[in-house]
């Protein structure tokens, strides 16, 4: 009995995935540990609230510079991998719509540089940051193209090899331009961290050419472009706006109960976001490719990853609960002691987050438009207005509590808009049949 169930673990893919996958996380997990304590120890907990507000808005950017093409990529790569015109079509649409995109965003921030400065900082002081970011988007653009290939191809290994050294190289970076120049070296790492990303890509150079090969004009497709639109309305909204909103937030922090308040709430965002870098590497390469296969089945998918996945995370987050002040001075300094009373809530918000991520994919392999955007607007208008009222009513804690209400809701509206391929009678029998 043992050894068939051990066998039956060997032949689950999503385990398969992520056993290749911890080897990335435990990389990026341990060098962002690494980057976080220099960053703890050099800029404290203001300074972390300075470069979170900068995180944000280049998760705008980068979320802008690929413009939705990556799922699609990964989506329709996976579907006609094998069909060989398909394929040159896919790869020369979607690297020439990657090149068009990074330039233009180039141009926009060289232009408005001042702007984004006051808007992001409140001052005109960094405008060169933004102009050094300018010229990095393109390379972000390009590399995020290539590896949406590689996952759509299922190179899970390549995909994890490149990963771990630009993780390596990147917390390098950041490590020693903070040691050289505090705060201002933090901010020029993160905005120089894309060169370093596109730069790994050629450790891989035959497959890159192999790929590389297959680009030419004549191939870029109509088709194909009005297919990947409608990833292009889902970035344009919730990729942009989601961090946005966190700006907003976080600038609401500093201005109604401090800037080490809202240093507390990126530390503990921080912590929560290596925890879900494993999470968010599956969806990415075992929820989306699975979804978009054209006889897939949403039932059989969410609760595969839901019985594998969700028993791992409670455990992982009731241990790191528990050891949370350990973990605060290991990870951080005492200075960040008192977001303590941040994880319980955080943690909450988390569980329901990923028990929504992995449904509301679902709306990007389908091609799930509207009411993708309906239930995002629902999300990012909650989460909004309900951390303005409870940051007033409890302070910093109001934040995570919200954070944990919004996640909820959201997974509710999910689970009624999916109600039909989620409960119906038929995926039942057909789940309990995939389970034998």
């Amino acid at each position: 009995m043992f050894k068939g169930g051990l066998n039956k673990l060997k032949s689950n893919e999503l385990i398969q995935v992520a056993s290749v996958n911890s080897l990335s996380v435990l990389f990026k997990l341990i060098t962002g540990f690494v980057t976080s304590k220099f960053t703890a120890i050099f800029i404290g907990p203001s300074g972390m609230a300075i470069t979170g507000n900068l995180s944000n808005f280049t998760q705008s950017v980068e979320n802008l510079s690929s413009l939705g093409f990556k799922n699609g990529i990964i989506k329709y790569v996976s579907e006609y991998k094998d069909d060989k015109d398909e394929f040159k079509k896919i790869v020369s649409s979607g690297f020439f719509i990657a090149l068009s995109i990074g330039l233009l965003l180039t141009l926009i921030l060289l232009v408005f540089s001042n702007t984004f400065s006051v808007f992001v900082f409140n001052t005109k002081t960094y405008s060169d940051l933004f102009r050094v970011l300018a010229f990095m988007v393109p390379l972000f653009s390009l590399q995020v193209f290539f590896i949406a290939i590689y996952n759509g191809l299922k190179r899970v290994h390549i995909v994890v090899l490149l990963n771990i050294i630009a993780t390596i190289a990147t917390a390098l970076l950041i490590i020693y331009l903070m040691y050289v120049n505090q705060l201002q070296g933090a901010l020029l790492a993160m905005v120089i961290t894309p060169f370093v990303l596109f730069l790994t890509l050629f450790l891989k150079y035959k497959l890159l050419f192999i790929i590389f090969k297959s680009i030419s004009i004549a191939s870029v497709s109509k088709d194909f472009f009005l297919k990947i639109i409608s990833f292009f309305s889902m970035t344009l909204f919730s990729g942009i706006m989601v961090p946005l909103v966190y700006l907003g937030i976080r600038n609401y922090v500093i201005d109604r109960i401090g800037v080490d308040q809202a240093g507390y709430w990126e530390g503990m965002r921080k912590i929560s976001n290596y925890f879900m870098l494993f999470v968010f590497s599956l969806f990415q390469m075992y929820v989306l490719p699975e979804l978009s296969k054209k006889n897939s089945r949403l039932k059989l998918v969410v609760f595969n990853f839901y019985k594998t996945a969700l028993p791992v995370v409670l455990v992982c987050y009731l241990v790191i609960y528990f050891l949370r002040h350990f973990i605060i001075k290991i990870v951080l300094t005492e200075a960040f002691l008192p977001m303590q009373d941040l994880f319980m809530w955080q943690f909450i918000g988390d569980f329901f987050r990923i028990m929504f991520l992995v449904i509301s994919y679902q709306f990007l392999a389908k091609k799930m438009v509207w009411p993708y955007i309906f239930c995002e607007a629902i999300y990012m208008l909650l989460i909004y207005l309900v951390s303005i009222c409870f940051i007033d009513l409890f302070g910093i804690k109001g934040v995570v509590q919200a954070h944990a209400l919004a996640c909820f809701v959201y997974l509710l509206v999910l689970l009624f808009v999916f109600k039909k391929p989620l409960f119906s009678k038929q995926d039942v029998i057909q789940y309990t049949d995939y389970e034998d």
